[in-house]
């Protein structure tokens, strides 16, 4: 994977590059050797993704909000939150609402949504996000 595309929104941007090697793991984690992208493969590489943020000292699976609701985004650090989307299209819009809850909530200043390309999305089936 490599990072293709940036959309800002409220100065996200920003606030990540202004923490210390933030973006530069996301990155590292996002160009280091890529995934082969085909059907069926969504489950190894999130577990790729999954080591590679965690020795980067990334939390994961970290829960939105009390009681049992059970949700989850994918990492945080430093008070940002990021989403690892490689499934379904329909569930980006879930991430958007639990990134925005966590920041209204005061626990992540920034949060990023990372999808595949629209080339890798379409060797791992129809639907996915891109």
């Amino acid at each position: 994977m490599r990072i293709c595309d940036k959309y800002d929104h409220l100065g996200a941007y920003n606030i990540i590059f202004s923490k210390p090697k933030v973006y530069q793991e996301i990155e590292e984690v996002l160009n280091n050797d890529s995934p082969l992208f085909k059907k069926g493969a969504s489950r190894i590489i999130k577990r790729k993704i999954n080591l590679r943020f965690n020795e980067l000292g990334w939390a994961d699976k970290v829960k939105v909000g009390l009681g049992k609701s059970g949700l989850t985004i994918s990492f945080l650090k430093c008070r940002v939150g990021v989403c690892f989307q490689i499934g379904n299209v329909s569930r980006t819009y879930a991430d958007i609402l639990k990134l925005s809850f966590l920041c209204n909530e005061g626990v992540i200043e920034a949060g990023v949504i990372i999808v595949p390309h629209q080339i890798e999305a379409k060797k791992m089936g129809a639907n996915d996000a891109n």
